[in-house]
C-alpha cells in the first residue's frame, strides 16, 4: 500500500484517504491452522495492519480507513473483540481514522446480511474510530440512527453502488437535510454507499457529479 499512496499524493494537492481491510473481515476470510482462537488470530491481526497504518500514516494521508463489511453480520462478535481490534489498528496514528460498515451487498449474498446498525452505531460510538462510512440510501435507513453514534463523524451513503440508476440531486440533498435533523451537520459528509466498482465508470461519473451537486444544494439551505 505505500507505493500506492506515494504515487497518489504526487498527483494531488487535496487531503487524501487511503483504505485498509478490517481485522474481523481478514479473519472471517482466512483460513486459520495456527491460532485455535478467533480472538487471538484478530488481534494478530490487527497487530499487523497498525504496523501497515503506522507506515502509510508517516506519509501523510488525511484518513485512514479499515473496511469491515463483515461487522454487519456478527454483531455479537463486534461487541466481544471487533472494537477493540479495531481500536488496535488505530493505534499511534496522526491521520484521522474511518471505519467503512457495510449494511449490505449489491451483488447478492447467500447469507443475508442482519438489520444490525442499531446494535452497531452503539458500539462503535464507545471507540476511539473518528468517522463511520455507512449505507443509508441503498436500504432507505431511518436517519434518526444517527442519533446512537453524536461524537463521531459521519459519511452518510445517499448514492447506491448496486443501482446504475443515477440519483436526482434534490433526492441527495433532501436525505443529506434529513440527516441533519439528527446529527451534527458539521459532522456529515456526503458520500456512495460503498465503493462504485460495480458500475460502469460513466454511471459512477453522474453519481459522483449527483452527489456533489445534492451536498451543494443541502448546504445552501
Amino acid at each position: 500500500m505505500t507505493p500506492d499512496l506515494e504515487f497518489l499524493l504526487t498527483q494531488t494537492i487535496s487531503p487524501v484517504k487511503v483504505t485498509l481491510p478490517g481485522p474481523m473481515t481478514v479473519v472471517d476470510s482466512t483460513f486459520d491452522a495456527y491460532y485455535g482462537d478467533e480472538r487471538a488470530f484478530g488481534m494478530a491481526v490487527a497487530d499487523a495492519i497498525n504496523k501497515e497504518a503506522r507506515a502509510l500514516d508517516a506519509l501523510g494521508p488525511a484518513v485512514i480507513q479499515f473496511d469491515e463489511p463483515v461487522f454487519s453480520r456478527y454483531p455479537e462478535k463486534v461487541a466481544e473483540w471487533g472494537i477493540e481490534a479495531l481500536d488496535r489498528c488505530a493505534e499511534g496514528l496522526n491521520a484521522e481514522t474511518a471505519v467503512h460498515v457495510c449494511y449490505g451487498y449489491p451483488t447478492g449474498d447467500a447469507r443475508p446480511i442482519k438489520p444490525s446498525y442499531p446494535e452497531i452505531l452503539v458500539l462503535l460510538e464507545g471507540s476511539q474510530i473518528d468517522q463511520l462510512a455507512l449505507e443509508f440510501q441503498a436500504p432507505q435507513l431511518d436517519p434518526a440512527l444517527l442519533e446512537l453514534c453524536p461524537s463521531k463523524t459521519i459519511l452518510f451513503g445517499c448514492v447506491d453502488n448496486g443501482d446504475p440508476k443515477v440519483e436526482d440531486a434534490e433526492q441527495i440533498a433532501r436525505r443529506l437535510l434529513a440527516a441533519a435533523e439528527h446529527h451534527d451537520t458539521e459532522k456529515i459528509q456526503a458520500a456512495p454507499d460503498c465503493g462504485l466498482t460495480p458500475l460502469s465508470q460513466s454511471i459512477a461519473r453522474a453519481k459522483l457529479s449527483a452527489l456533489s451537486r445534492g451536498a451543494q444544494i443541502a448546504r445552501d439551505r
